[in-house]
Formats: C-alpha cells, structure tokens, sequence
C-alpha cells in the first residue's frame, strides 16, 4: 500500500502490467489514475463489516456470489 502511495500513476502500472497482458501501459496508467482519483486505494488493511456486506451485494448483483458470507468466518481479527 505505501508503494501505490508513494509513487506515480505510471509506476504502479509498470509494477502490475504483467497481470494484465492484454492492457497497454498507458490504459493501465489511466486505470491506476482513475482509481486514485476516487480516492479507491486503500489505507488500511482493515476491511469492515460494513464494506465486507456491501462487497457481497455488488458480487450477488453480477452473479458472481450465491450466497452471503459471514464476516466472522472469513475476516481474522486479531485481538
């Protein structure tokens, strides 16, 4: 996460372009940007319950997920 922060559009691009073979490195430079400006890289590894719901329905609304997960069985919260 420090290194999306800390570094350019195009570096974060560069790091992760083999994962996207078929993207040239400037869309995916556009992508990075877009993503950082609606502020969508987190901070945080912490992921709430509340985001971890609303994660599900957006899944459930692209078929993707059958079924709703409790947060308890997949988040560890370390005490």
């Amino acid at each position: 996460m420090d290194f999306v922060h800390d570094s350019s559009d195009e570096e974060v691009a560069s790091a992760i372009l083999d994962f996207f073979p078929d993207t040239s490195l400037n869309d995916l430079t556009g992508v990075v940007n877009r993503y950082r400006s609606v502020d969508a890289w987190p901070t945080t590894t912490e992921f709430s319950s509340e985001s971890f719901y609303h994660l599900q329905e957006i899944m459930k609304a692209a078929n993707e997920l059958d079924e709703t997960v409790k947060y308890e069985d997949l988040i560890y919260i370390k005490d």
